[in-house]
């Protein structure tokens, strides 16, 4: 599998030491909001005064305000960056690279898997060249308690999710579904202790996903990502090769996203 490289530093001689206070202002103003200035400048190692002149020129642009009691918060400014950074850097175009390689990598179909409410939604997916190879398509809408990215995304969803999705008869599609729920309350915990999931065919017949979870910055887990493909051409070897592969590539993703290992559920 492709790696990723990290963008250079800049050299010393390059940076604003003044940007890199202002910045580091703002950082703190969006992860610590309602710091009065005297919290701030601790925070930020900086006298008081240094820090007013930079919340003042933040204040200016738009990035901060300050409440009536002269807790900072962030502003209209920082909201419209946060969103276009988040719309430049959206699942699915972050995520482009990292499907092609574990698809160039597995030879296999990759899905990158979202859950909608009770169900799961194919996102993004890389098709086999394979002649014989599973069905996938983008907008697929199927269950949470059978397949691997499903069932990821089961494990790490709110516990009303699952307590909802047990009011109701667990739908059976193959002799592996498990319609259990004190089976399936068992397997979730395994997933979850795992990190990963090996499914062979408890969707459809024949098959295996081997999945794992994809985390954002605050540690939730928004996203799955899976090979899956005929149980024919999974052997021992490829089982283990495929589940290291997809473990590091979602960790890969996650990392891309903002996840830190003291972040990481």
């Amino acid at each position: 599998m492709g790696k990723s490289s990290a963008a250079p530093e800049s050299p010393p001689e390059y940076t604003i030491s003044a940007l890199e206070d202002g910045l580091r202002v703002l950082a703190l103003v969006g992860q610590l909001p309602e710091l009065k200035l005297p919290q701030l400048a601790a925070q930020a190692g900086m006298t008081k005064s240094k820090v007013y002149r930079i919340l003042q020129t933040l204040i200016h642009l738009g990035y901060v305000w300050l409440d009536d009691d002269h807790a900072a918060h962030l502003g209209s400014a920082a909201l419209i960056l946060g969103q276009q950074a988040h719309e430049q850097h959206s699942l699915t175009q972050t995520a482009r690279p990292v499907l092609d390689d574990l698809a160039h990598w597995t030879g296999e179909n990759i899905h990158l898997v979202v859950r909608e409410g009770q169900h799961s939604l194919v996102i993004d997916i890389r098709t086999s060249p394979h002649p014989v190879r599973m069905f996938a398509r983008i907008g697929r809408i199927g269950p949470l308690h059978a397949g691997g990215s499903p069932k990821v995304l089961l494990a790490h969803a709110p516990g009303e999710v699952l307590d909802t999705l047990l009011r109701a008869p667990l739908e059976r599609f193959t002799a592996s579904t498990i319609t259990d729920p004190g089976a399936l309350r068992q397997e979730l915990h395994q997933i979850r202790t795992d990190g990963a999931h090996v499914a062979i065919s408890d969707l459809e017949e024949e098959t295996f996903s081997i999945a794992a979870p994809i985390f954002d910055f605050q540690g939730r887990v928004i996203a799955s990502l899976s090979v899956a493909g005929p149980l024919m051409r999974l052997n021992a070897e490829k089982r283990r090769q495929y589940l290291e592969g997809v473990q590091k590539a979602s960790r890969q993703l996650s990392l891309k996203l903002g996840m830190t290992d003291a972040r990481q559920a």
